[in-house]
């Protein structure tokens, strides 16, 4: 029996949801929007670089249908199709002039396309460069003579440039192979390569990208393909992908853990997908809708569907959507005060959680501590008689001190009025 996709998922939660008739069709609606998105995606690069290796890795590729040669002008190109997101594999350059000639004016074709609405069919290219390679002329020639110059007015969001094959970029040397990972002489040699490709392009056309380097892994028959930065790839991916479409790639996404376990670890990236996911949810899911509930006692299945993707489960969407749109009490106490969600007091504390907090040494730690117990103080607060009375004291004896600690730039003695905050409710409510 075939699984049913995100959005089926959604549905039934809407349909066994205890909300409003009104607001179930105003949900519908909402999901029968995003039902209808499709992702288009160009995978392009010169033979060899690793785009079938790439494709495997970051897509079930089992599962996708394919189509050759479908229309005269772009006999080169392959279309595969899972669900509702279209890949197409386009040959690069350095196939001699002749066979160039063709893949370019394929490739110019299809970025000319438009769909329904008039707009680019191609959502991103994915331009992949050997790492192995000293010689990307050829690829700067793709790039820059005939990529970027078809992009439209925002080219930069249109493209991603991705230098695979990193454990080959210095001759196999310098990559731990225990760890799948590279060591430090070879990550200042990745480092300067980035900036190098960089460099060229924005010579080349004045357009700003931020090539990211990675390996798909290589497997023969009966071995493990094991990746390095594919999470990373697709967090940029998904970085350039529009909000409204990213629930796209839950469907679609290897299911294998060992795809997304081995990282740089600049970013928690599996974690940054699973939040762009879920801001899709948020956002886009319940438009115009008042449920009256906190949105993961509606999406409860789908949302812990979402939580497995790209491994490790991060449970439901209840929750996990409050952690990254709101700080739960704040927000509370802004709703009671009939503040819009971007409040000045929200703004600021978001600001600090995001742009300060989370830097620090233990700040990601205190911040997922938050998120696993406030939901349960809220909801605890909230059945008191006396809810108003105690949000008021919370806010004048550690809110707006806190605020006024931002403001004036004491984060430290903020950060230590916060985790004080924590710790007395968690007392009082939890313990």
């Amino acid at each position: 029996m075939e699984e049913s996709t995100i959005f089926e998922k959604m549905e039934q939660d809407i349909y066994k949801s205890d909300i409003s008739e009104e607001e179930k069709q105003k949900l519908l609606k909402n999901i029968l929007n995003l039902k209808k998105q499709k992702i288009n995606l160009l995978i392009t690069g010169a033979t060899g670089c690793g785009k079938s290796s790439t494709i495997n890795a970051l897509f079930e590729t089992e599962k996708a249908k394919v189509g050759v040669g479908v229309d005269p002008e772009t006999m080169d190109i392959q279309k595969y199709e899972l669900n509702n997101m279209v890949l197409w594999d386009s040959p690069g350059l350095g196939d001699g002039k002749e066979a160039d000639n063709r893949h370019s004016k394929n490739i110019i074709s299809k970025l000319m396309e438009k769909d329904a609405n008039g707009k680019a069919l191609i959502d991103l290219v994915l331009v992949i460069l050997d790492g192995g390679s000293r010689d990307l002329g050829t690829s700067y020639e793709l790039i820059n003579q005939v990529i970027i110059p078809n992009l439209g007015p925002e080219k930069s969001k249109r493209i991603l440039v991705a230098i695979n094959q990193a454990d080959m970029a210095m001759k196999g040397r310098y990559w731990d192979r225990e760890k799948n990972c590279p060591e430090p002489k070879l990550i200042e040699f990745l480092e300067q390569k980035v900036q190098s490709v960089q460099k060229r392009i924005k010579e080349g056309t004045g357009v700003d990208v931020t090539p990211i380097y990675y390996s798909a892994g290589f497997k023969d028959e009966g071995e493990e393909q094991r990746p390095y930065n594919l999470a990373k790839l697709l967090y940029y991916i998904m970085q350039k992908t529009p909000k409204e479409k990213r629930l796209v790639y839950v469907d679609t996404v290897s299911q294998q853990e060992e795809m997304w376990k081995d990282n740089d670890d600049l970013k928690d990236y599996r974690k940054e997908i699973k939040k762009d996911f879920l801001e899709t949810v948020s956002d886009c899911a319940t438009e115009g809708a008042y449920t009256g509930e906190e949105i993961g006692a509606i999406f409860g299945e789908a949302g812990a569907t979402v939580g497995r993707i790209i491994g490790g489960a991060v449970g439901t969407v209840r929750g996990v959507v409050k952690a990254v749109t709101g700080c739960y009490i704040t927000t509370a106490i802004c709703e009671m005060q009939n503040k819009p969600d971007d409040c000045y007091e929200l703004t600021m504390f978001r600001k600090f959680r995001d742009e300060w907090l989370a830097e620090q040494p233990n700040g990601k730690d205190l911040i997922q501590e938050y998120y696993e117990i406030a939901p349960t103080i809220v909801n605890l607060i909230d059945k008191d008689k006396n809810r108003t009375e105690i949000y008021e004291n919370i806010n004048r004896q550690y809110l707006l001190p806190c605020l006024k600690l931002i403001e004036e730039q004491d984060y430290e003695e903020c950060k230590e009025k916060y985790v004080a905050m924590v710790e007395n409710l968690r007392k009082h409510y939890i313990s």
